[in-house]
């Protein structure tokens, strides 16, 4: 190590981003430090969260033997619409799911967050909790450290992970401030419920999990909700456009009553005791309006790049943040050596990033933050479809018409024609 620097790589965010670069860095032995303005790793999470099993079983190779690392394996996926008195729901039961590595688990973000710092430690890496950091540090036009309040750390290359309201990307001229239509703010819960009531009431086998994503009942707000099942817990929320809330003049805790009052809701939380409440800001601008992922000296990774997904049935964060940090943590390994700390270096990353499935995913669905935030998503589309539930399956002593001149019909009566082949469009170009 230089005396110039304290530490090869400084990491901004202690998130699953941050901590899978460092994870990954420490294994190499790099001298890695993570700054995180928390008490410590997780503190500023909510519990509730689902991932995939396999992205985390290349970080933390059979990580299901720690019955710290996760909560429940999921087998049960649910998407749901909502209208003022009505709802559907599509429900996949998938036993394939049920096997190690495992589709897809709940974690609860502190704990999570927690077990997965605690590796990176014992892989050589130094965290450094309650540390704010305010700004960069630069050489010329290279950035070589960090700022907290009169302190300077310096390191040869700097990862920004530090989560969506990430004000250093911007110092570090990689991006333009953000549009609020951009941003969405996400309100979540946790519920308490024994073990045997999380498995009686969602239909579950022991160590088993659900998710479910939910549409509508949102007063017309690009959004939607979602609850995860925990061992003792579940995790329920509602995520709502932030430039939409703002113009309504609507107040985002309002909007979450009236939504956790529909039946659909309230019956799936009926006994259960509220223990946590957050909320927190979501980068939504997808893929076109991501930040530049390099800089001199710098990286970029998880929800500071933008790195999240909404995309209906795919809703993508945790995951990508993950696998992001863990390119992070790579690509400044193969920048290290090189000792090339400019963007001609440093624009490895993203060239590494591209063959992942998280760029890719991203890139594959650019188009679905826009469609998505197609009011009709949110009132016509679920209305249209419940109410036509409803009518092919009321009895009234009449006799039945055709199903499908049915749901012709309905549709055409409800909604104009051009309107719904421009939805129709929209979601075939989009997702």
């Amino acid at each position: 190590m230089s005396e110039e620097y304290d530490f090869d790589v400084a990491i901004v965010g202690a998130g699953p981003a941050g901590i899978a670069a460092a994870l990954t860095l420490a294994r190499a032995g790099i001298e890695t430090v993570v700054l995180e303005r928390g008490q410590y790793p997780g503190s500023k999470n909510v519990s509730g969260a689902a991932l995939y099993g396999p992205v985390l079983h290349e970080l933390v190779p059979n990580y299901w033997e720690d019955d710290k690392s996760f909560e429940r394996y999921l087998t049960t996926k649910k998407i749901s619409l909502l209208s003022e008195s009505r709802s559907v729901t599509i429900d996949a039961d998938l036993r394939n799911f049920s096997q190690p590595p495992y589709n897809g688990v709940t974690v609860i973000r502190p704990k999570f967050d927690r077990w997965l710092a605690e590796k990176a430690e014992e892989a050589g890496a130094m965290i450094l909790p309650d540390t704010m950091v305010e700004d960069l540090v630069w050489k010329e036009k290279q950035v070589v450290g960090v700022k907290s309040g009169e302190e300077e750390l310096k390191a040869k290359l700097i990862i920004i992970a530090e989560g969506a309201n990430s004000l250093l990307v911007e110092k570090a001229n990689l991006m333009k401030k953000p549009k609020p239509k951009h941003y969405a703010l996400g309100m979540k819960e946790t519920y308490e419920l024994s073990s045997k009531k999380i498995e009686e009431r969602f239909h579950l086998s022991e160590n088993e999990g659900i998710s479910n994503e939910i549409l509508g009942h949102t007063k017309g707000i690009p959004g939607g909700g979602f609850y995860y099942t925990n061992k003792e817990t579940v995790s329920f929320g509602l995520i709502l456009n932030m430039d939409v809330l703002t113009k309504k003049k609507l107040e985002a805790p309002d909007v979450f009553e009236e939504f956790k009052n529909h039946s659909y809701i309230s019956k799936l939380l009926k006994d259960a005791k509220m223990v946590e409440y957050s909320a927190h800001i979501i980068p939504e601008g997808g893929f076109k309006h991501m930040p530049k992922l390099y800089g001199n000296g710098v990286l970029v990774a998880g929800d500071a790049a933008g790195m999240v997904l909404n995309a209906g049935l795919y809703i993508e964060g945790i995951n990508f943040a993950l696998e992001s940090g863990r390119i992070a943590g790579e690509s400044a390994i193969e920048i290290l050596k090189s000792n090339k700390f400019n963007k001609s270096g440093t624009k490895l990353y993203k060239k590494n990033l591209k063959k992942s499935f998280a760029y890719k995913d991203l890139k594959t669905f650019r188009r679905a933050s826009h469609f998505l935030e197609n009011k009709h998503m949110f009132t016509t589309v679920p209305d249209l479809l419940t109410v036509l539930m409803e009518k092919l399956l009321r009895n009234d002593g009449k006799p039945r018409k055709r199903i499908v001149m049915t749901a012709i019909g309905h549709i055409l009566r409800k909604t104009p024609l051009w309107g719904m082949f421009k939805l129709l469009l929209g979601a075939v170009r989009s997702l």
